[in-house]
C-alpha cells in the first residue's frame, strides 16, 4: 500500500468517528444550515457537499479532513442517488433541512440546476478558472451566458486505443515490401520504390540494419492521422491469424461516434447555452456522415451485436487493431495486462480527423462542483470548491481513477496526456433544459445513417427538431 493510501485509509477512519455524531456516512444530516452551531470536537461549523459518483467517496473524504482542519471546520460529504439528484436537492434547500452547500453535477445540467438555485455565479476575480489552471474545454463546461457557475472536476472523453504490437508487425511488412520491390504504399496500392529498381530479392536478402531503419520510418506512420489512413491500413495491412476486424468500437453510443461530426455540428454554440446557434444540416456535417456511412463498408461492424463491454474485450483478446474508449481504458487495459489476459503491447492517440481538412473533435463530460445559492456559506464553500479541484488535483487521479479536469493533468506524458488532449479539443452536450433528449437523439440519428440511411434527411430531421424545441427560427 503506498503512503497515499495508508493516508487515506487513516483519514476515512478518523472521520468516519466524526460522522457517528451525525448518521450514517452515506447519508448524512448536517445541522440547520442557518445556524452557527458548535460542530465536533469544538469546530465552528460545517458545509455539506452531495455527489453521485461513488468513486469520489475517497477522495472527497480526504480533502474534506484536510479542509477542515485547515478552517476548523467539519465538511460532510453525502453521496446520493444520481436519480433526481437535483430535485432532491432543490426540495431540501427549498424546506431548509439539511441541504447541500456545494452540489456535483453534470455541466449539461447548469442550466436547471442555476434556475432552481442550485448553483451561482462564482466569484472569481482572481481568474483561478481560467488558462492557467483549466483547458478551454473545462472552462466552457462551466459557462452559462457569461457567467462561471462552478468549478471543473473531471472529465471523460474517447480517444482511439491501439494494439502496438500489431501495428509493429504491420510497419515491418511495409518495410520488406519496399526493400524487396514489392512496395505497399501508403495509399493501400504496389508500387515501386523510387530509390532502387524491383530486383526480386528474397526478404533473406535484405540488409537487417536497412530494413531496420525503413521500419522505423513507417511505425511513425503507424497510428492514422485522417479516417482516410484508416482505411488505407484496412487495404495494405495483412491481420495476423486471429485477427477478426481492423477497428470495432460501441456504435450504439454518441459518446464514441460524436468524433466524427463535432468540428461541423453545434447546438447551442462552444458553451452550449445560446439557443439562436443551431447548425446541425450543413455540407460538412453531412460530408463527415457520408465518410461515416462509408466505414460500414470497410468494417462491417453490426452494430446491434457489439457493446463496448464486448469490443473492450476482443481487443485485449486480440481480435482487433484498433478500438475507441473513455478513460476507463486505461485501468481496465492494465488490469488485463496485470494478470494476464492481455498479452500486446498497447497505445493510445488522438482520434484520427475526418479528412487532413476536416478536423474531428470528440464529445466529453464534464463534472462541476457547484455553489449552492440557498447557503449562508457560499465564501466557504467556494474556497472548499477551489480546493477540491485545484489545490487537491495531485491525488485525484490514484484516488478515484477518473480523469481530472485540473490543467496538471497529463504532465507526465502517457495515456493521462493524450486524454487532456484530446479533452482540450473537445465539444460538451448543450446545457439548456429543452435539449435533454439532444444525446439519444443523436444516437438514432448515427444508427440510421449506419444501416443507410440518408444522411441530408436525417441532418434535416434533427435540426428541425432542435429549432422546434428551442424556439428557433427555420
Amino acid at each position: 500500500m503506498n503512503k497515499i493510501s495508508k493516508l487515506v485509509s487513516v483519514l476515512l477512519v478518523a472521520l468516519l468517528l466524526s460522522f457517528m455524531f451525525f448518521g450514517s456516512s452515506r447519508e448524512i444530516l448536517s445541522p440547520e444550515p442557518v445556524t452557527e452551531s458548535t460542530s465536533w470536537l469544538g469546530r465552528t461549523g460545517n458545509i455539506t457537499v452531495w455527489y453521485t459518483d461513488e468513486r469520489l467517496s475517497a477522495y472527497i473524504t480526504k480533502a474534506a479532513v484536510e479542509f477542515g482542519e485547515m478552517e476548523n471546520i467539519t465538511v460532510i460529504p453525502v453521496l446520493k442517488p444520481l436519480e433526481n439528484f437535483l430535485d432532491s436537492a432543490y426540495e431540501a434547500s427549498v424546506a431548509g433541512e439539511s441541504f447541500p452547500d456545494l452540489v456535483i453535477t453534470g455541466s449539461e445540467t447548469l442550466e436547471k440546476a442555476y434556475l432552481s438555485g442550485l448553483a451561482t455565479e462564482i466569484d472569481d476575480n482572481e481568474m483561478q478558472i481560467g488558462p492557467l489552471n483549466f483547458s478551454d474545454a473545462a472552462v466552457n463546461a462551466v459557462m452559462y451566458h457569461g457567467k462561471k457557475l462552478g468549478y471543473p472536476l473531471c472529465f471523460d472523453t474517447s480517444v482511439l486505443v491501439y494494439n502496438r504490437t500489431y501495428l509493429e508487425q504491420w510497419a515491418s511488412q511495409m518495410a520488406i515490401a519496399d526493400l524487396t520491390g514489392n512496395t505497399l504504399d501508403m495509399g493501400g496500392g504496389d508500387s515501386e520504390s523510387d530509390d532502387m529498381e524491383v530486383s526480386g530479392i528474397s526478404e533473406e536478402d535484405i540488409d537487417p540494419a536497412e530494413l531496420e531503419a525503413l521500419t522505423s520510418e513507417y511505425i511513425q506512420k503507424m497510428v492514422p492521422y485522417t479516417m482516410e489512413d484508416l482505411m488505407t491500413i484496412a487495404n495494405s495491412y495483412s491481420v495476423p491469424q486471429g485477427v477478426e476486424g481492423i477497428i470495432s468500437w460501441d456504435m450504439s453510443s454518441i459518446m464514441y461516434n460524436y468524433w466524427i461530426v463535432g468540428s461541423a455540428i453545434t447546438v447551442g454554440g462552444p458553451t452550449g447555452d445560446d439557443r439562436t446557434v443551431i447548425s446541425v444540416n450543413n455540407d460538412t456535417a453531412a460530408e463527415c456522415l457520408e465518410k461515416y456511412q462509408n466505414l460500414h463498408d470497410y468494417f462491417s461492424i453490426d452494430s446491434s451485436k457489439v457493446t463496448y463491454d464486448s469490443v473492450v474485450q476482443d481487443f485485449i483478446d486480440g481480435k482487433t487493431v484498433f478500438t475507441i474508449g473513455g478513460y476507463d481504458m486505461v485501468n481496465r487495459l492494465a488490469e488485463a495486462t496485470a494478470d494476464g489476459s492481455l498479452v500486446y503491447e498497447y497505445g493510445f492517440s488522438e482520434m484520427p480527423n475526418v479528412t487532413s481538412e476536416i478536423p474531428s473533435s470528440s464529445l466529453s463530460v464534464t463534472s462541476v462542483v457547484c455553489v449552492n445559492d440557498y447557503s449562508v456559506k457560499k465564501e466557504l464553500a467556494e474556497n472548499f470548491a477551489l480546493f477540491l479541484t485545484r489545490d487537491e488535483a495531485g491525488t485525484f487521479n490514484e484516488l478515484t481513477g477518473l480523469a481530472s479536469a485540473s490543467r496538471s493533468f497529463g504532465w507526465e506524458g502517457g495515456a493521462n496526456q493524450i486524454y487532456a488532449m484530446e479533452y482540450a479539443g473537445s465539444v460538451t452536450l448543450p446545457k439548456m433544459m429543452e435539449t435533454e433528449n439532444f444525446w439519444m437523439q443523436l444516437e438514432t440519428m448515427f444508427a440510421r445513417i449506419w444501416e443507410g440511411g440518408d444522411v441530408r434527411e436525417e441532418l434535416t430531421t434533427l435540426e428541425d427538431s432542435m429549432k422546434t424545441v428551442l424556439g428557433a427560427s427555420a
